[in-house]
C-alpha cells in the first residue's frame, strides 16, 4: 500500500489533488482540519489529509471489503475512516452544509448522525465542534446504534462532558460558602442571586446572607433589599471592593454569602480591575460568570474574554427561555473549559433556575430550537 499526506485549502481541492495523484480509487485514512489555534475553535487554513492506494485492493468507498479495512487502519490513536475521493465527490447530497470559517466537509453516512449534526449546527453549535462531537459518537456505538439519535445523543453528551469542567453543585449546593457573581449589565444577576437565595434559605434550611457592592446601577441595593425582605434573611450593602474583605469575616458564621457585584460594559470596564484583584487572591470564594444565552455567538465569546480578568470558575445561564438557539452555550462550555453551574428559564423566584445534569447537556442545546418552553433540568 502507498501511502502519501496532501495538504489544501478545501477539501475538494485535496480530492482533486488526491485523485491527480493516486488515482480514483484512492483510500482517504484521515484528516485534519488546520486551525490558526488549537482544538476545534481557530478558523481553518487548511486540510492535511492522509490517502492510500492499494493497487491488489480496489474497491468502493461505502463497500463491505472497505467497512472491514476502516477498522484495520489507525492513525495518532483514532480509527481511520476509509473513504474514496471520487465516491466522495459523488455524494455532495451528503456533504455536510457549508459553514465558515471552520467547516470541516466530512461525510456522514448514517441518516440519523447527519440529520444530528444539522440540528446542531442551526442550533449555533461550531460546525466543527459539532463534527468532532459526532465522529467521536459513533467511534463508541454500534453499526446498529448509529441509526438511533437517542444512542447518538446519550453518546454526544458523555464526550461533550469529558470536555467540561465538573459542576461544583452537590445537589443544587454551591460548592464553597462565599460566591460571587460577576457578569455584564442586563443578564440578570440580581434575580440569578435571589433565586439561589431562595433555594438555600427557604428550601434547604441553610443560614444565608446577600451583600451587594453594586452601588452604580439604580435602584440596585433596593432590588436586593427588597428579594432579602422577601425571604426574611439579612441583606448589607458594602460601599467597597475593599470593605469586603470583612464584610466577609463578620458574617463567617453564616452557611452562605453570596455577592452581588455590579454589571460593567466595555466603555466602564475600568472599574472591574479593584473586584478583579479582589477575586484573584481570594480562592475561598466561588465565582460564577452570568451570562445571557440569549446573546449572540461572538458577543457571547467578547463578554467572555473581557470577564476572564475575574477568574470565574463556572458559567451561569439565564434567560433560556428568551434563547432563539443554545449551541453558543455548548461552544463556549468546551472552549473555556469552565463548568456549567446553573441556568435559568423564566422570572420565576425561586423555581426557574436550574442545575444541569450532565446527560442532558445536548438536550439543553437542542431544546431551545425545537421551541420547548421548557427544557427539564434538575431543580436545585
Amino acid at each position: 500500500m502507498r501511502i502519501k499526506t496532501f495538504y489544501a485549502r478545501t477539501m475538494a481541492d485535496a480530492l482533486r489533488e488526491i485523485k491527480a495523484h493516486l488515482g480514483p480509487d484512492a483510500l482517504i485514512l484521515s484528516t485534519k482540519e488546520i486551525a490558526r489555534r488549537s482544538g476545534a475553535w481557530g478558523g481553518s487554513t487548511g486540510f492535511e489529509v492522509v490517502a492510500a492506494v492499494d493497487d491488489t485492493d480496489m474497491f468502493d468507498d461505502f463497500s463491505a471489503s472497505s467497512e472491514a479495512k476502516t477498522h484495520s487502519v489507525r492513525r495518532m490513536g483514532c480509527e481511520a475512516r476509509t473513504y474514496t475521493p471520487a465516491g466522495l465527490l459523488k455524494r455532495t447530497s451528503t456533504r455536510l452544509p457549508e459553514r465558515e470559517p471552520n467547516q470541516v466537509e466530512i461525510p456522514l453516512r448514517e441518516r440519523a448522525a447527519l440529520s444530528l449534526y444539522q440540528d446542531l449546527v442551526a442550533c449555533g453549535v461550531d460546525a466543527s465542534l459539532a463534527t468532532e462531537l459526532l465522529l467521536e459518537a459513533l467511534d463508541t456505538l454500534s453499526i446498529g446504534q448509529r441509526r438511533s439519535r437517542t444512542a447518538l445523543i446519550q453518546s454526544m453528551a458523555r464526550i461533550a462532558t469529558a470536555h467540561i469542567a465538573g459542576s461544583p453543585a452537590q445537589d443544587g449546593m454551591p460548592g464553597k460558602k462565599v460566591v460571587a457573581f460577576v457578569g455584564p449589565t442586563g443578564v440578570g444577576k440580581t434575580t440569578s442571586i435571589a433565586k439561589l437565595a431562595a433555594r438555600l434559605a427557604l428550601q434547604k434550611r441553610k443560614k444565608v446572607i446577600l451583600m451587594t457592592i453594586d452601588g452604580y446601577r439604580i435602584g440596585a441595593i433596593e432590588q436586593l433589599r427588597s428579594y432579602a425582605g422577601f425571604m426574611g434573611i439579612p441583606f448589607r450593602f458594602v460601599e467597597s471592593v475593599s470593605a469586603l474583605p470583612r464584610a466577609i469575616e463578620e458574617n463567617s458564621q453564616r452557611d452562605y454569602i453570596l455577592i452581588d457585584t455590579a454589571g460593567h460594559g466595555p466603555k466602564d470596564f475600568g472599574l472591574m480591575h479593584s473586584l478583579a484583584d479582589f477575586l484573584k487572591k481570594s480562592e475561598f470564594i466561588e465565582r460564577h460568570l452570568v451570562l445571557s444565552a440569549a446573546t449572540g455567538s461572538s458577543d457571547l465569546r467578547t463578554i467572555m474574554d473581557r470577564f476572564e480578568i475575574c477568574h470565574p470558575d463556572h458559567l451561569l445561564f439565564t434567560k433560556l427561555d428568551e434563547a432563539s438557539t443554545s449551541g453558543p452555550i455548548l461552544n463556549e462550555l468546551v472552549r473555556s473549559r469552565k463548568s456549567f453551574s446553573y441556568y435559568s428559564d423564566g422570572q420565576k423566584v425561586p423555581d426557574d433556575l436550574h442545575t444541569v445534569p450532565p446527560e442532558r447537556i445536548i438536550d439543553i442545546v437542542l431544546g431551545a430550537n425545537q421551541n420547548q418552553n421548557r427544557i427539564e433540568g434538575t431543580n436545585l
